[in-house]
């Protein structure tokens, strides 16, 4: 009768080693995954943060033109043009629709 004195066989060893490459491919394929995820969420982020920028600058152009069309001078230029005459000082009104 023999006894074997060490716990893991020659085949036990091999089972080791087998199961701890596959562990090792799994949470290296994880990792990948996990990048590629965080890489396209990344470009995701940029990409609606430029949309954002944009409308930003888009605003801003129109608050210059808005501005820019409100002056008293194309006010009355605009009025010469349709046969008004300028307004005088405290003619001119402005409600703003926002409320506070």
């Amino acid at each position: 009768m023999t006894s074997r004195t060490t716990t893991l066989g020659s085949g036990g060893w091999f089972l080791f080693l087998l199961m701890a490459l596959m562990f090792s491919i799994m949470m290296g394929m994880a990792v990948t995954w996990i990048t590629i995820g965080s890489n396209n969420t990344a470009a995701s982020i940029q990409m609606l943060q430029k949309r954002v920028d944009d409308a930003r600058v888009h605003v801003t152009k129109l608050e210059v033109e808005r501005d820019s069309l409100l002056s008293p001078y194309v006010l009355g230029k605009t009025a010469e043009r349709l046969g008004m005459s300028m307004a005088d000082p405290g003619q001119i009104r402005r409600l703003d629709s926002r409320r506070n």
